[in-house]
């Protein structure tokens, strides 16, 4: 079978409204998107919003999956009550492990706009957390993973000894969000 033929160059369809170009999207300059009021200042536009890919994250688990299974392997070998504990311990604390890093995937999300970079984390006992980055013209940048899945690292923050990378981490297309987090920053020199 013959792949469909391309068409002519200046001869293609219009995009709908909904794939146009941010830029083609008239908009107020005054105005807040919608559920922003509070976060973003007036004229500050949303140019990509985004989640995690929705994977595992075995070497973040690895600690708890080891723990885990010390415990059924210690359950194995000890007999009657003592071993159906350890055994069951061991699987509960693989189940939590496996439904808090769920957790965690599953309500952050990636926000970037005009003027900063919001990523929302769920907190176990205060909700939601919104960090802010603001973009600077001096913000370092660095593009991580493969074609398609990898990250956008923005920032650094140091706790104790260890360095942790701040970013969309995770993402589908990242290389088109670096690009627009490039052009972003750009804009400011």
């Amino acid at each position: 079978m013959r792949p469909p033929r391309a068409t002519p160059r200046g001869t293609e369809a219009p995009l709908p409204p909904s794939e146009r170009a941010l830029t083609e999207i008239p908009h107020d300059p005054t105005s807040v998107p919608a559920g922003w009021d509070g976060v973003m200042e007036p004229g500050e536009r949303i140019l990509w919003q985004g989640h995690p890919l929705r994977r595992i994250g075995w070497t973040r688990l690895a600690p708890a999956l080891l723990a885990a299974a010390a415990l059924v392997g210690a359950g194995a070998v000890l007999s009657g009550l003592t071993g159906g504990l350890l055994i069951a311990a061991g699987l509960g604390l693989t189940g939590a492990a496996l439904w808090a890093d769920r957790r965690r995937i599953t309500g952050t999300a990636f926000t970037l706009s005009t003027r900063a970079a919001y990523i929302a984390r769920p907190h176990p006992w205060r909700g939601k957390r919104l960090e802010t980055y603001p973009i600077t013209a001096e913000m370092p940048l660095r593009l991580t993973g493969g074609d398609k899945a990898g990250g956008v690292i923005f920032a650094t923050r140091t706790r104790g000894t260890k360095t942790e990378e701040i970013g969309f981490q995770g993402i589908l297309d990242a290389p088109e969000v670096f690009a627009i987090l490039r052009n972003a920053r750009e804009a400011l020199r």
